[in-house]
C-alpha cells in the first residue's frame, strides 16, 4: 500500500471512532506507516502527525492513539498553533497537551513574538509551557543582543504572566539586572511585583536610583510605591494610587523625604484628582495639590501636578444640571477653591483670593416663543485673602438675545445687564462697605458668506469671504470704589473683538461705543478641510473710555485700535503653519506677532519652529523636533530661547535607537527652574521589549511635554510605529 492511501485509511478510521469518542480527528503521513491505526501506529521517513491546532515532524513518530501518547526522535518539531517547538527528542500527549522536549528550541508568534530554548521544556497545557535552564528574548533570530536566562522559566499565555526563578538579563553577554525571583506580562498585561530599576542624574539631586514595585490590587485599582535614593537629597518614597469605577474615577499621588540634607528639613508633595457621578447630572470634582514649600518643584523631581508657575490649585466642586419645563436647561455649582502660592524670593507675585465658597447658578432657554435665547446666570462668591481686602460678591448678569441665521448670513441683537454687588469687611476709611453697580448694555452681530469656485495648485477648491460688523454700547458707571478680586484687562486678540466687556472677572464692566470690523477668508477643498486662512479686523471706538481696572491707570484715548491680522492653513497634509500680527498705526510699528510652522511628513518624524515677539517684552525662539538619522537612529531636541533676557529657557538634546527588541534613549536636558536657578538634568533609558526598563520614569514623558508631537519608536500597534521600525510580519521560522 502506498503511503498516500495508508495516509487516509488512518485519516477515516480515526475520523470514524471519533463520531463515538473523540472530536478531533488524527492524520498521519509518513514515507512509511506500521501498526494498527486504532491502537498504535509508528510513521518513519518525513512524518507528520496532524490533530486540532497540534502538528508533529519528524525522522520518527509513534502515536498511541488509546491514551492519546505521541513520541518522537530525530529532528522534532512542534507546532501548537501559533507556538512552534523544535528539537531532538519528544513526548507529548494529545489529549491534555502535556508532555515533554529535550532539549528544546521555540518560537512564539504572539502578540509580542519571542523566541529562546533550554535544556528541558514541559508542557503544561495549551499555552502554557516550563523551560529549565532557559533562554528567552523577543530580539529577530540571529540578532542575539539580550537574553533572559532563568533556571526555571515558566511562560503562561492563558494568565498573560511570565516567571522566571533565579533571572538574569544579558545585554550584549553583560549581566544588567539579577534577581532571585521575577514576573513579567507577556502580552502587556498588569501584574503585581518588582518593576525595573531607574538611574538618572541631575545637579539638584545628584545621582538617582529608585527600584518601583506595581501592585495590582483589582482589575479597576493599581498603585506603585517607588523608594529612591539621591545622592544629595537622601531617600525618598513616591507612591501613585489610580482607582477607576462606574460613577468614579481618580488618582492619589504622594510624595515624603524624611530629610532632606540640603534644605535640612522633611519634605511631601500631594495630588489628588478626582471625579464623581451620584447619578445623571450631579458630579463632584476634586484637584488637591499641596507641596511643603516654596522650592520643591525646584530641587525635586515630582509627580505632584502643577498647573500653572506659581500656585497649586486647591479645588472642590459640586454640579448639578438638568432640563427645565419646555425647552430649557440649568446649571448651580457649590465650589471652594484654594491655592497655594510658591514665591520666587527674586521674582515675588500676589497671592490670587480664595473664594470660600463659591455659588453660581444659571437657566437657559433656546427659541423662546421661536423667537429669543436668554441667559440667566447669577453667583455668590466670598473672597478671602491673607494681606488684601476681603468680602462677599453677589453678581447678576442675565442675557437676552434674537439670533437670525440663514445659509449667507447671520443677524443676533443682543442686550444684557451687569450687576454686581459686595459686602466688604474692611475698606479704606472714607469708602463704602456695600458698594454696587448696575450696567445695561446693548451688541450687534452680524456677517455675511460669500462663496465662489476656484482652483490652486490644480485642485478645485472654494473661497469664501467673510465680512463681519460687531457693535456694542455700555453707558459710563464709576466704578472706582469697586474692588478687584478676580478681574484683569483682557488681552487683545482677535475672539475679544467680538466680547462686549473688554475686562476678565466680575468686577467691572467697561463702558463703550464702538464696532469692530472684519474680514475673513478661506480657502476650503472638496472635504471641507481648511487650505488656506487669512483674517483682518479692527475696533473703530466713537468715544474715550472711563472705566479703569484701577483708579489712575491710563485709558485709552485713540479712535481706532492696533490692527490685528493673521493667515494660517495646511498647504499639504504634512505641512501646517500659523502667523499673527498686531499693528500700532498710530506709531507705526508692529507691537507683537508670531510665526509658527509644523512639518510632519510620517510617524517620528517632526519639526516645530515657532518665534515670538512683543515690543520691549518679548523676543523667544522655540525649536524643537524628532528625526530619523540613521537606521534605527533618532535625533530628539528642543532650543528655546529668551532673545530679551539672553536666556536659555530650556534646552534638550538626545537620540534614541530602536534595535527592533531593544530601545535605547539618551536626553540631556537644561531647564530654567527658577529665576537665578538652572537644572541640568541626564535621562537614559534602556527598554527591552516584552520584559522590562531601565530607566529615569518620567524619560518618555519628558519626551512627549518638550516635544510636542512626539512619537514612541516602538509601538506594538504597526500603524502607529515608524515605517522603518514596521515589521512586515512576526519573525519567520521554516520547519
Amino acid at each position: 500500500m502506498s503511503s498516500r492511501l495508508a495516509t487516509l485509511a488512518i485519516a477515516l478510521a480515526a475520523a470514524g471512532n471519533a463520531l463515538g469518542q473523540q472530536s478531533e480527528s488524527t492524520t498521519i503521513d509518513a514515507q512509511k506507516i506500521e501498526g494498527v491505526s486504532d491502537l498504535e501506529v509508528s510513521a518513519r521517513g518525513a512524518a507528520e502527525i496532524h490533530r486540532g491546532e497540534v502538528t508533529v515532524f519528524g525522522d520518527f513518530l509513534r502515536y498511541n492513539r488509546e491514551f492519546g501518547e505521541l513520541e518522537g526522535t530525530g529532528g522534532v518539531r512542534l507546532q501548537s498553533g501559533v507556538d512552534r517547538f523544535f528539537g531532538p527528542r519528544l513526548e507529548y500527549n494529545t489529549l491534555e497537551d502535556t508532555g515533554t522536549f529535550d532539549p528544546p528550541g521555540f518560537l512564539l508568534q504572539r502578540e509580542r513574538p519571542a523566541r529562546g530554548g533550554g535544556e528541558r521544556m514541559e508542557f503544561l497545557g495549551p499555552g502554557h509551557y516550563r523551560f529549565f535552564n532557559a533562554r528567552f528574548t523577543t530580539c529577530q533570530p540571529g540578532q542575539d543582543d539580550w537574553f533572559l536566562e532563568a533556571s526555571v522559566l515558566e511562560l503562561d499565555y492563558n494568565a498573560d504572566e511570565g516567571k522566571a526563578s533565579h533571572p538574569r538579563l544579558r545585554f550584549f553577554d553583560h549581566t544588567m539586572l539579577a534577581f532571585p525571583y521575577a514576573t513579567f506580562p507577556l502580552e502587556n498585561g498588569r501584574r503585581s511585583g518588582l518593576l525595573t530599576t531607574y538611574y538618572s542624574q541631575t545637579s539638584t539631586r545628584g545621582l538617582e536610583f529608585g527600584i518601583p514595585y506595581y501592585w495590582n490590587i483589582a482589575p479597576e485599582r493599581d498603585a506603585t510605591f517607588t523608594p529612591v535614593w539621591m545622592a544629595r537629597r537622601g531617600f525618598q518614597l513616591k507612591s501613585d494610587f489610580r482607582y477607576l469605577n462606574a460613577p468614579y474615577a481618580g488618582e492619589l499621588r504622594y510624595e515624603y523625604l524624611p530629610h532632606d540634607p540640603v534644605f535640612g528639613a522633611a519634605r511631601t508633595g500631594l495630588s489628588w484628582q478626582h471625579t464623581q457621578t451620584f447619578r445623571p447630572g450631579l458630579t463632584a470634582n476634586v484637584d488637591y495639590n499641596k507641596v511643603s514649600d516654596d522650592s520643591y518643584f525646584v530641587d525635586l523631581a515630582s509627580q505632584v501636578k502643577q498647573v500653572s508657575v506659581g500656585n497649586l490649585p486647591q479645588d472642590a466642586y459640586v454640579t448639578k444640571s438638568g432640563a427645565l419645563p419646555g425647552a430649557g436647561s440649568y446649571m448651580a455649582q457649590v465650589r471652594v477653591q484654594k491655592f497655594q502660592t510658591l514665591q520666587d524670593p527674586l521674582a515675588p507675585i500676589v497671592p490670587p483670593y480664595h473664594r470660600v465658597p463659591q455659588l453660581t447658578a444659571a437657566a437657559t432657554y433656546n427659541d423662546l416663543a421661536g423667537l429669543f435665547d436668554t441667559n440667566v446666570p447669577a453667583e455668590y462668591v466670598r473672597f478671602v485673602h491673607p494681606v488684601l481686602v476681603e468680602g462677599a460678591r453677589t453678581s447678576f448678569n442675565p442675557v437676552l438675545s434674537m439670533p437670525r441665521i440663514a445659509p449667507a448670513w447671520f443677524v443676533t441683537p443682543k442686550t444684557g445687564l451687569h450687576y454686581a454687588g459686595y459686602q466688604l469687611d474692611q475698606s479704606i476709611p472714607g469708602a463704602p462697605t456695600a458698594p454696587s453697580v448696575t450696567m445695561p448694555w446693548a451688541s450687534l452681530d452680524s456677517g455675511l458668506l460669500f462663496e465662489r469656485p476656484t482652483t490652486f495648485g490644480g485642485r478645485s477648491l472654494t473661497q469664501t469671504l467673510e465680512p463681519r460688523l460687531f457693535y456694542v454700547y455700555a453707558p459710563y458707571h464709576n466704578q472706582d470704589q469697586i474692588p478687584i478680586f478676580d478681574t484683569a484687562l483682557a488681552d487683545f486678540n482677535y475672539p475679544q473683538l467680538f466680547n462686549e466687556n473688554r475686562f476678565v472677572g466680575g468686577d467691572r464692566f467697561g463702558d463703550a461705543n464702538q464696532a469692530t470690523l472684519a474680514l475673513t477668508s478661506r480657502f476650503l477643498q472638496a472635504d471641507g478641510q481648511e487650505l488656506l486662512r487669512g483674517t483682518l479686523g479692527q475696533r473703530f471706538y466713537f468715544r474715550g473710555e472711563q472705566v479703569a481696572l484701577m483708579p489712575g491707570s491710563t485709558l485709552r484715548t485713540a479712535r481706532e485700535s492696533d490692527l490685528l491680522a493673521s493667515v494660517g492653513g495646511r498647504l499639504q497634509q504634512r505641512l501646517s503653519f500659523d502667523a499673527t500680527t498686531e499693528y500700532n498705526p498710530y506709531d507705526h510699528r508692529v507691537e507683537r506677532y508670531s510665526i509658527g510652522m509644523r512639518y510632519a511628513p510620517e510617524v517620528a518624524k517632526l519639526f516645530n519652529a515657532s518665534y515670538r515677539f512683543q515690543h520691549e517684552l518679548l523676543r523667544q525662539v522655540d525649536i524643537s523636533g524628532q528625526w530619523p538619522v540613521a537606521a534605527g537612529w533618532y535625533a530628539v531636541g528642543r532650543y528655546n530661547y529668551s532673545f530679551f533676557d539672553h536666556r536659555l529657557l530650556e534646552g534638550l538634546a538626545g537620540a534614541e535607537y530602536n534595535a527592533g527588541c531593544w530601545v535605547f534613549r539618551f536626553v540631556v536636558q537644561r531647564l530654567a527652574a527658577a529665576s537665578t536657578v538652572t537644572s541640568t538634568a541626564l535621562v537614559f533609558q534602556l527598554e527591552f521589549t516584552g520584559v522590562g526598563q531601565i530607566d529615569t520614569a518620567e524619560a518618555v514623558q519628558l519626551l512627549r511635554r518638550d516635544v510636542p508631537g512626539y512619537s514612541v519608536i516602538n509601538r506594538v500597534d504597526p500603524v502607529m510605529a515608524p515605517p522603518n521600525a514596521r515589521s512586515r510580519l512576526p519573525f519567520e521560522q521554516v520547519f
